[in-house]
This record gives C-alpha cells, structure tokens and sequence, in this order.
C-alpha cells in the first residue's frame, strides 16, 4: 500500500488498514498469537505515496532522494526530495539494526 500522508501520518481511510497489517502478519505469517490491534513490533518503517517524485527519478535516472532542480525537483517538491531522503535513510537504519540483531544472536 502507498498510505496517503497528511502531517507525518496516514489519512484515516488507510489508518485502519495499517494498523491492521501488523497483526495479520503476526498471525498468518510468523504463526504467532498477535499482541492486537497497535502492535507493530515487526514494522520497520511506513512509506508514503511519493507522487511526482517517482516520475522524475524515472526521467532522471536516479534515486527519488538524490532529485535536484536541474532533474525538475523545483520549489516544494525539493522539501519533499529531503523529506524522502530523510524517510529512505530511516527505513535503511531500521533493516540495518534489525540486521546486526539477527548477527548477534
């Protein structure tokens, strides 16, 4: 799913759906008893919708984060390159972390 966000957080209509996946997954594909509905314990990051900033990667040839002016990132849509910069980096972190977990075990 590509949430729509709206302040850092996902509009209501996918809301549910969000806090809902963890649990399924919990369930249907680790086989275990889920905490209930909030429990995200598995989540590693939520992603949003990008819009036009996968048009322009394209047409670029290169990273949604890595846009500049020149690549057509102009005015509030260079925000948003830094925006996703900061959100793919985060999400990078968090496989990382949960990486050298399984490393130490």
């Amino acid at each position: 799913m590509q949430p729509e966000m709206r302040l850092d957080r996902p509009v209501k209509a996918y809301e549910r759906w969000l806090e809902r996946i963890p649990w399924v997954y919990s369930a249907a594909v680790l086989g275990e008893s889920p905490q209930g509905p909030g429990d995200d314990r598995h989540r590693i990051a939520t992603m949003r919708d990008y819009r036009s900033l996968m048009p322009l990667a394209h047409d670029a040839r290169k990273p949604m984060f890595d846009l500049k002016t020149a690549d057509g990132a102009l005015g509030s849509t260079q925000k948003y390159v830094q925006t996703c910069y900061r959100e793919f980096r985060g999400l990078a972190e968090g496989v990382l972390a949960r990486t050298e977990e399984f490393v130490t075990e």
